[in-house]
């Protein structure tokens, strides 16, 4: 029986832009670091359980030699005794049997403790290591992706507080030119209209002086010329 895929597995995935090739290329040692530190941490977890445990193992091994050195007294006790009473013959076997089990455990936690504890160290150094430099790296590159984010925030900021101000400036002193020839532009058609209409005045004043001492002069000439 054939078993068709449907077309969403069939269709390959589209190829990566160049943006994409770009960010993964800039998150890639963040991810790395990032997947280390998490491994780390667990393993350090993982580590220190262990580690609990071999101690553990220990503590049962202290506490093992405790009983296996109670099951001997009890042991030598009972064989002692069941020389004298029959009674204690049975106990005699079972304290044997304790102190016997008490000793191999004893003897297999003090083993399984210091057999485990060499590569346990080792562990936890190489995990310590790892875990550490995971963490530098992770809060280096955290520190510096902030610090690029607030240098270029700023750096913008910047930028754009000089551009304001650079427009606001040239703005202002565009509108200042433009008020300084318009009051140039002012005064310069206010002293031509005022000395034009000036000398019309004047040239009208002097044609009229023209026109009333003319006529008066060439009535005091025939005057005189009369009376003669």
């Amino acid at each position: 029986m054939k078993v068709s895929l449907p077309p969403i597995l069939k269709s390959a995935p589209p190829p990566l832009t160049s943006n994409d090739k770009i960010l993964t290329n800039l998150l890639s040692p963040f991810s790395f670091f990032f997947s280390l530190f998490f491994h780390s941490f667990f393993s350090l977890f993982h580590s220190f359980f262990s580690l609990f445990l071999s101690f553990f193992s220990l503590f049962l091994s202290f506490f093992s030699f405790f009983f296996f050195l109670f099951f001997l007294f009890l042991f030598f006790f009972f064989f002692f005794f069941s020389f004298f009473f029959f009674f204690f013959f049975p106990f005699f076997f079972f304290s044997l049997f304790f102190s016997f089990f008490f000793f191999f455990l004893f003897f297999f936690s003090l083993f399984s403790f210091f057999f485990s504890l060499f590569p346990l160290f080792l562990f936890l150094f190489f995990h310590f290591f790892s875990f550490f430099f995971s963490f530098f790296f992770l809060s280096l590159f955290l520190f510096l992706s902030f610090f690029l984010f607030f240098f270029f925030s700023f750096f913008s900021l910047f930028l754009f507080r000089s551009f304001f101000s650079f427009s606001f400036s040239f703005f202002f002193s565009l509108f200042l030119f433009r008020s300084f020839f318009l009051f140039f532009f002012f005064v310069l058609f206010f002293s031509f209209s005022f000395s034009f209409f000036f000398s019309l005045f004047l040239f009208r004043s002097f044609f009229l002086f023209l026109y009333i001492f003319v006529p008066f002069l060439s009535f005091s000439f025939e005057m005189s010329t009369q009376a003669m």
